[in-house]
């Protein structure tokens, strides 16, 4: 990300734990949660929706559980929770939602 020229803070502290990035953007902040499930290659593609939605599901519930997004709140800009799902060195989803 540095290198497409974004501002983005990585292991930012928070009082409940550390946010894997944070990228703001003019009037939107992304914050965001990185999971790495370690997966065959050649598992199924049944497996790796599970493995894929279970990873996803548990950085949306990070963010939301450990306060990421508070110190954004009422800033005036959108902010949106990202959780990245690597599995393996293959495959990679993404799940974003506004926050309310």
């Amino acid at each position: 990300m540095s290198v497409l020229g974004f501002d983005m803070d990585v292991e930012v502290s928070t009082a409940k734990g550390r946010v894997d990035a944070v990228l703001e953007l003019g009037d939107k902040v992304y914050v965001t949660e990185f999971k790495y499930v370690d997966c065959e290659p050649d598992a199924s593609d049944e497996v790796k929706r599970n493995l894929f939605a279970t990873a996803l599901r548990e950085g949306l519930e990070q963010i939301k559980e450990r306060g990421y997004c508070d110190k954004y709140l009422g800033s005036g800009k959108t902010v949106y929770q990202a959780a990245f799902a690597f599995l393996g060195r293959d495959d990679i989803e993404m799940r974003v939602e506004i926050t309310t």
